[in-house]
């Protein structure tokens, strides 16, 4: 405002000075020539003076209106930059949620073919019954949370037998390269045994040392070593057809695991437990029965070597003391129930697609009562998809006890295809 002021004081002097050229009568005499040239310069001077001015101005409320366009400028960067902080906060939390959080799941679908093997008076064993089905062997979905470096929680949510239930939930604390010890504390499958298979049915051996109970283990882990001791909720008496479990089970196992770049690994370890009575058919088999349940111990041995495509395994589990007569018979006495499985793999990229061979051998002693036969041949084939999804044919022969031994020296068998997606 005040320049715009000066600007017009000038032009009213200039004016003035113009009037000053005008005749004013005989009232004041004629400006001399070098009077007038006096006054023609200072009028040019004052003209590019006011012309200076003006372009002054103009160059002034130019950098005005440039200067209100940065600050809004600045204004909608700023709002947009909250923007970004707001959407940044809820994409760090959700970040943070998948580093915490995994999720991994199996649904398998089968296609059965099987004949069991027939009891003398026609009726069919409870472990091999005839099916011929297509039928969702199982889902089941695993939820881990990394709570900290330190402390990781998992629960397994499972379908099977057309009913859904927790298979597994559980926390351990430690068992890291700087913290090898832990303590695991919840339901879930205690160390007794490893149980790993080529195969699409459970090996005789897990059936028979399967422990899934609630349980408390503390253990030590570093450089492939683990060793382990644990308490579990074991199977104590049936009577009403219900089943009690209480804290009566003490177990210990050692694991040791090996592997080179090269591609050699190797595995071995043993387990024991006071009590096998809550082994998956065991305890079946003693729910025909009501009282008190027989502390059975148990021992696992297993040993696993591999190296290239080629994998073989062997597992040993049986029970250490014989059950009573009226709850596991065999032949005159109680029953001593013990299982062998042995397996050899091949694995090899076939066209694109990784395909495994399996041979299985399986053997039990003294399991008649458990419906398991004495013999089981196994043979699959197991082709990788895509990723994730896994096609495997399977075909099995049983031999049943012979009737000295109280079974029915019959055959039976089976072919199952699995279609299995994990993710």
């Amino acid at each position: 405002m005040k320049m715009k002021q000066k600007v017009f004081k000038t032009s009213a002097l200039a004016l003035l000075c113009g009037s000053l050229l005008l005749p004013a009568g005989n009232a004041l005499a004629a400006p001399s020539s070098r009077e007038m040239q006096a006054m023609r310069a200072e009028i040019e001077s004052l003209k590019r003076q006011n012309e200076a001015l003006l372009e002054r101005l103009e160059r002034m409320e130019q950098g005005v209106a440039n200067q209100d366009a940065r600050i809004q400028a600045q204004e909608q960067q700023l709002a947009a930059q909250k923007e970004e902080a707001k959407e940044g906060e809820g994409k760090s939390i959700l970040h943070e949620i998948g580093e915490r959080l995994t999720i991994h799941g199996t649904i398998d679908t089968d296609l059965r073919f099987r004949r069991g093997i027939s009891k003398e008076e026609g009726e069919l064993r409870p472990y091999a019954r005839d099916s011929n089905e297509i039928a969702i062997d199982a889902v089941e979905l695993e939820i881990g949370a990394q709570l900290t470096d330190w402390a990781q929680a998992t629960v397994v949510f499972k379908w099977e037998d057309d009913s859904f239930f927790v298979d597994e939930a559980y926390t351990v604390l430690g068992g890291t390269e700087t913290w090898p010890l832990f303590l695991k504390v919840g339901k879930y499958v205690t160390p007794f045994g490893d149980f790993s298979t080529n195969m699409l049915q459970d090996p005789f051996t897990q059936e028979l040392g399967e422990l899934n109970e609630g349980a408390a283990t503390i253990g030590y882990t570093k450089d492939g070593f683990t060793a382990t001791a644990f308490v579990y909720n074991g199977l104590d008496r049936i009577r009403n057809d219900e089943t009690k479990h209480r804290i009566n089970g003490v177990g210990a196992a050692v694991r040791y695991d090996y592997e080179e770049e090269e591609g050699l690994k190797a595995s071995a370890g043993a387990g024991i437990v006071s009590n096998i009575a809550s082994a998956p058919v065991i305890s079946e088999a003693l729910e025909e029965n009501e009282g008190s349940v027989d502390l059975v111990p148990g021992l696992n041995l297993h040993a696993g070597l591999g190296y290239g495509g080629f994998a073989a395994l062997v597992e040993y589990t049986t029970a250490l003391d014989n059950f009573h007569v009226d709850e596991l018979p065999f032949k005159d006495s109680g029953a001593q129930p013990s299982a062998l499985n042995g397996e050899l793999a091949y694995t090899a990229d076939l066209s694109g697609f990784e395909t495994t061979f399996a041979l299985g051998l399986q053997k039990t002693w003294e399991s008649v009562a458990l419906g398991l036969p004495e013999w089981r041949y196994s043979a699959a084939v197991g082709v990788g998809l895509v990723e994730g999804l896994t096609l495997t044919m399977e075909y099995f022969l049983d031999k049943d006890y012979d009737e000295a031994d109280g079974g029915t020296d019959d055959d039976g068998y089976g072919f199952t295809t699995r279609l299995s997606y994990e993710f």
